[in-house]
């Protein structure tokens, strides 16, 4: 599980320092404040620990090799060089942060091509890793299309976030028994899908009842909601997992919006860390009455633009404490009291 994270020149952050992490950690913005950036590089940095671990019993390269290819297939640079991770106007990005007991450091300078000349000695972590990103879009009914054009034509489109979802995602289900708690969230899984998502002929179904529907004749939101009970039949999304989410307010309509948000907070329960960038009120309000509940702390991350947008600036909190004040909040807030106006004036 992530503990710290400190980077330096990275994309259009000039500076970030996440100190405090927990179980669940929200990250919240306007359109291009980094949020995905962010995730991104949580992402590259624990599935790269998570591959350099699996590979020593084989072919045993570097962390930097894995990490380095893991930075290229995710950020797909345009100029095809990591240096252009670098922050415009800079000549050297850092990177610090600390997964279990495990710390990892590097730099890159401008001109790296894809290699990552400095790097911290690390050692394995004792515990199994395992990493998952969602992102917003469901990807169930475009699964072999993504993957051919990856694992045939090896270009750029489709970055590693979805090439490792579906490596995940065609993993076969799994006959032992699920730990409690995970079997419960997955039976509320399917009662917001009112079916059950399985596979035959290597295609994704919908069954409700003794009828069947192709993924092509499913609504986008029950789509979604496919991608997690599919991940926790097959014992993919299990505990101690670091489970990273892009949006996953897309394709939700509220009432369903708000009854998965609160899934995401029995799976912290369920020894999952979650890290989560959204724009949504919806999930942010619901996340901070749970906090304020069940007295339990959910550290977020509000990421602004500083003067003539040339800065990011970032500020921590808790939800426990109560929302923070960012544009996406203010801008739900407003819209809600002009809405009690209108009530109140007609």
């Amino acid at each position: 599980m992530f503990k710290s994270v400190q980077i330096e020149n990275f994309g259009i952050f000039d500076h970030l320092n996440w100190q405090e992490h927990g179980q669940i950690n929200v990250l919240i913005g306007e359109t291009d404040t980094g949020k995905t950036y962010l995730l991104k590089l949580l992402y590259c940095l624990a599935k790269s620990l998570e591959d350099y671990s699996k590979r020593q019993q084989s072919d045993r390269p570097s962390w930097q090799e894995v990490l380095a290819e893991k930075l290229f297939w995710v950020y797909q640079p345009d100029d095809r060089k990591l240096g252009a991770l670098v922050k415009k106007g800079e000549k050297r990005l850092n990177v610090e942060a600390k997964i279990f007991e495990t710390r990892l450091s590097f730099s890159l300078n401008q001109d790296a091509t894809r290699k990552i000349s400095q790097v911290v000695d690390i050692h394995l972590p004792p515990q199994e890793m395992n990493v998952l990103f969602i992102p917003p879009e469901e990807i169930l009914t475009a699964m072999d299309a993504i993957a051919a054009t990856r694992d045939q034509l090896k270009i750029f489109g489709f970055d590693d976030t979805y090439q490792d979802l579906i490596h995940a995602l065609r993993v076969p289900l799994s006959q032992q028994d699920l730990p409690k708690s995970l079997q419960s969230i997955l039976q509320d899984l399917e009662t917001l899908v009112n079916g059950e998502i399985s596979r035959e002929d290597h295609k994704f179904i919908l069954r409700r009842g003794e009828e069947t529907f192709a993924m092509s004749q499913t609504a986008e939101g029950i789509k979604k909601l496919g991608i997690f009970t599919t991940l926790i039949q097959n014992r993919t999304l299990k505990q101690q997992t670091i489970l990273i989410l892009d949006e996953p307010e897309v394709n939700l309509h509220r009432q369903a919006l708000r009854a998965f948000t609160k899934l995401l907070f029995n799976l912290a329960q369920a020894d999952i860390q979650i890290y989560l960038a959204t724009h949504s009120y919806v999930v942010v309000k619901q996340l901070e009455i749970l906090a304020r509940k069940h007295q339990y702390s959910i550290p977020i991350c509000s990421l602004t633009k500083g003067a003539r947008n040339q800065q990011i600036i970032s500020q921590f909190g808790d939800l426990q404490a109560g929302m923070p004040d960012n544009p996406i909040i203010d801008a739900s807030i407003d819209l809600y009291e002009e809405e009690v106006r209108l009530e109140l004036e007609s």
